[in-house]
């Protein structure tokens, strides 16, 4: 995989060596051509960095460290605490828009009109379901955001609409449902390559489709507003496992397999060459010690002196999280932290743990509630190559009513361990766990509900910046809840 990975940059570098050139012979009709032409580039030179610039920014930075890890209390700041008692500047939020919107979506929407030019409709499946995945991700994070007119500068929208949370979910799972069943994994003209997450295996594609889709629709399940009908949506899928693929065992997680060469490795491992800033939460390591979890070791390093595993409170001030000691505290897990560490994006863990949810909520194709529930335990220790213990799953037996659906949700918490964004996600929508605001906070004792809108918005784009917040109900602030969480 690394040649392959090498390979394709190399090609980048040629292709912005093309451009350039073409751009400085002063042959107009060349400076004029359409960058985005099949006869300039093509799909598989996008394909990388569209990939990865994304699996960054949900993984690493202070979006995946510190507001996705932090806020969901996976991990806690033990060096500069203010981000951990919610200060968070405009930089933190306004790097995970732009790039994602900038960087990501601009990929893939060349990736999509290369696709057309060129008669591949697998690459063009391949750029909505990736387009899905980053929507679904900045609707999580910001609330109503620039969907339907989003990345069309070219095309002159300049001024994008905002779309409602709600519609945004409803678009993506149509999306979705036609990207999957528009993949060809036969037709051998129809091949793809540069794809560095599935290897240009189409048929892991349609998994990731109806995957990302069933959680989606999680996020409608329980809104009597939804515009869609969830449940038969959910049926539609699991129904028709032909035609309507998920991923189905550990060996499916849907994650990029970073490496250890410069530029390809895991961002919180570059972090972590100059950086100690993080511990695990204490949050954390108390349930699963209460538990006897054997994920702990995972999760969690002994402290450098020795003793037992050691996490850090969420939001101390800087003062009292130094004095705990750099050396005392539980660093996050070697595993995580690895240069090759992969950059998870769905695991079979969390569909199982959607399924048991679905049937807790009576979709009956979704199977038995316990079972799931059982089997999404079993195969998040799987993940980390452990046997789930028969003893730890009989003590965790799911319970009826409402206890059992804590039950789940609580596992499912512990379970998204390194995928803090989609954590915190789960805890904005269930309320579960129940998580203790710190003492030093400055959200007034509101654990963030969504990260702002950037400046860059109220400044350029006022008129529908404004409107989007007017038809929340709030200000551009972290105590906003999102239309999943009302």
């Amino acid at each position: 995989m690394k040649s392959k990975i090498y390979s394709f940059r190399s090609k980048i570098v040629l292709a912005a060596t093309f451009f350039c050139a073409s751009a400085c012979t002063g042959d107009f009709d060349e400076l004029n051509t359409n960058p985005n032409s099949a006869s300039s580039a093509t799909a598989d030179l996008f394909l990388p960095h569209g990939i990865q610039s994304a699996v960054d920014i949900q993984s690493g930075g202070s979006l995946g460290m510190d507001i996705g890890e932090g806020f969901s209390q996976h991990w806690a700041r033990i060096q500069y605490t203010d981000i951990d008692q919610y200060t968070v500047s405009s930089d933190v939020y306004t790097a995970g828009w732009q790039g994602l919107y900038i960087e990501s979506l601009a990929d893939y929407n060349r990736i999509y009109k290369l696709g057309q030019e060129s008669g591949n409709t697998n690459y063009q499946a391949v750029a909505v379901i990736l387009r899905s995945w980053v929507f679904s991700l900045l609707t999580d994070i910001y609330g109503d955001i620039p969907y339907k007119d989003a990345v069309k500068g070219l095309d002159g929208v300049l001024l994008p609409t905002y779309d409602a949370q709600k519609d945004v979910y409803a678009g993506l799972v149509a999306e979705l449902k036609t990207a999957g069943e528009s993949i060809n994994t036969s037709n051998t003209a129809l091949a793809i390559s540069g794809d560095i997450l599935f290897n240009n295996d189409m048929a892991k594609w349609k998994k990731f489709a109806n995957t990302l889709s069933l959680r989606l629709l999680s996020r409608m399940i329980d809104k009597a507003d939804a515009p869609i009908n969830v449940k038969t949506e959910i049926t539609r899928i699991l129904s028709d496992p032909a035609k309507y693929p998920v991923i189905t065992s550990v060996a499916d997680n849907i994650q990029l397999n970073y490496l250890d060469a410069t530029n390809n490795q895991n961002p919180v491992n570059v972090n972590r060459k100059t950086r100690d800033d993080h511990r695990v939460s204490a949050t954390l390591v108390d349930k699963l010690a209460a538990l006897n979890d054997a994920r702990l070791a995972v999760y969690a390093n002994i402290p450098a002196d020795g003793g037992t595993y050691k996490g850090v409170p969420n939001g101390l001030a800087s003062s009292d999280a130094n004095a705990l000691g750099l050396t005392k505290t539980s660093k996050v897990g070697n595993y995580f932290v690895a240069a090759t560490a992969p950059g998870v994006i769905m695991t079979y863990a969390e569909l199982l743990f959607l399924k048991s949810e679905f049937a807790y909520k009576g979709v009956t194709i979704a199977g038995d509630a316990a079972a799931n529930y059982a089997a999404a335990i079993t195969a998040s220790f799987a993940q980390y190559k452990l046997a789930a213990p028969t003893d730890y799953i009989a003590a965790n037996v799911l319970k009826t009513g409402a206890d059992g659906f804590t039950q789940i949700m609580e596992q499912k918490w512990i379970a998204l361990f390194g995928q803090g964004l989609e954590a915190w996600t789960e805890y904005r929508r269930t309320g579960i766990p129940a998580l203790a605001v710190p003492k030093l906070n400055t959200n007034q004792n509101v654990l963030p509900t969504r990260m702002p809108y950037p400046g860059s918005e109220e400044s350029l784009n006022y008129t529908n910046f404004s409107s989007a917040l007017t038809k929340q109900g709030g200000k551009n602030d972290m105590k906003l809840k999102l239309w999943f969480a009302k």
